[in-house]
């Protein structure tokens, strides 16, 4: 017969730490989404080249905009789920015409990305933020 036993000397600190995951975590994950919505307003700022020949002179203001869009994270409970949203605003009339999927302008279609596309090719790099925030929470909860 064999007979195996395990001791945990640090018993408590373990139990502790896994009892603050769940809070550890989310203050990881929020700033992991807060960073990821300061990115992508930095990259919804980014103007096409200008068209060629074209007299507009671009005021530079949408740009300007997104530079000062406000972002918020929050927490939201659905039922026993618990979850991080963040949300980014730009409230620039006619923004829509320029950067939604559904509402682009034709004028503006093939040359301006729409946030779509901009969320979509951001999506690596905010999941390597928030693979190392769920990184960072599991050592802190292991402290």
């Amino acid at each position: 017969m064999i007979d195996v036993r395990v001791t945990w000397e640090n018993l408590e600190e373990v139990l502790a730490g896994l009892r603050a995951l769940p809070d550890v975590l989310g203050g990881e994950v929020e700033q992991a989404i807060d960073t990821g919505l300061a990115l992508l307003a930095g990259e919804m700022a980014i103007y096409p080249p200008a068209i060629a020949g074209s007299r507009y002179r671009r005021t530079g203001l949408l740009g300007q905009l997104w530079g000062a869009a406000s972002h918020r994270v929050q927490r939201v409970s659905v039922g026993a789920e618990l979850y991080v949203a963040g949300q980014i605003e730009n409230w620039r009339p006619g923004i829509v015409y320029v950067q939604s999927g559904e509402d682009q302008a034709p004028v503006h279609q093939g040359r301006w990305r729409t946030a779509e596309m901009v969320v979509e090719g951001m999506r690596p790099m905010v999941e390597r933020l928030l693979q190392a925030a769920g990184d960072r929470a599991v050592e802190r909860a292991a402290r």
